[in-house]
């Protein structure tokens, strides 16, 4: 039976995973699978784990994950400071795709490989509901919630809220309130739930519907 593993670029990534991926994966019938989520190991010699400065990284955990044989493999790693050494890197959003199957091809295309790269960030999709936020915010001042909003209503999807370093959706909620990537980041998609992820941000969905296929094609 196959297994079913995500390497996750940090603690965000991987709270999204254990918190809200898997358990609506194991809702949907796939209970019997082993999944579990894993942060890339940066150095093995001291252990440490969590963050993405080159493409080795990642490409050294899928290697040694993919060779333990009958898994398969799935990547969260975010676009915003992507390191550039990654296969068919492109600075421009649109062409994130072919960073995918850049990744995909240095595996020999196999099937036990789903790159997935999240635009722009895993924080994007905490502006899939305002629930969530709002909830996080309900001590803080009311303009905070309307400056989500305001966010909110200049992109059609959340994916669409762009990379700059000063504009980032993690920068975006640093600006507005004293953001904590993994302390808030568990409370809020928690909060949220996956369905509004999955209605409004539509690689994200992709993705998952992509697992699902892999995880039907595996039984």
């Amino acid at each position: 039976m196959k297994r079913l593993v995500f390497i996750v670029e940090g603690d965000t990534e991987l709270i999204l995973v254990d918190k809200v991926i898997i358990p609506y994966l194991i809702n949907q019938g796939y209970g019997h699978i082993y999944m579990n989520g894993q942060p890339i190991v940066t150095n093995r010699k001291l252990h440490k784990k969590g963050g993405l400065t080159t493409y080795k990284h990642l490409q050294d955990d899928i290697r040694r994950t993919l060779a333990q044989g009958d898994v398969i493999v799935t990547t969260l790693v975010d676009f915003y400071a992507l390191p550039s050494n990654f296969p068919n890197y492109s600075s421009n959003s649109d062409n994130v795709a072919n960073i995918e199957d850049g990744i995909h091809s240095d595996f020999q295309n196999t099937d036990n490989l789903i790159p997935y790269i999240q635009l722009h960030e895993v924080e994007a999709l905490m502006f899939s509901s305002e629930d969530g936020l709002a909830y996080i915010l309900q001590d803080e001042d009311e303009s905070c919630i309307t400056k989500v909003r305001e966010i909110r209503s200049q992109y059609t999807n959340p994916e669409q809220i762009n990379n700059s370093r000063l504009t980032a959706p993690s920068k975006r909620l640093e600006n507005i309130y004293d953001y904590d990537k993994t302390g808030d980041g568990g409370e809020i998609f928690e909060f949220i739930g996956i369905e509004p992820m999955l209605e409004n941000c539509p690689r994200f969905n992709a993705w998952i519907q992509q697992i699902i296929l892999r995880l039907e094609e595996g039984h």
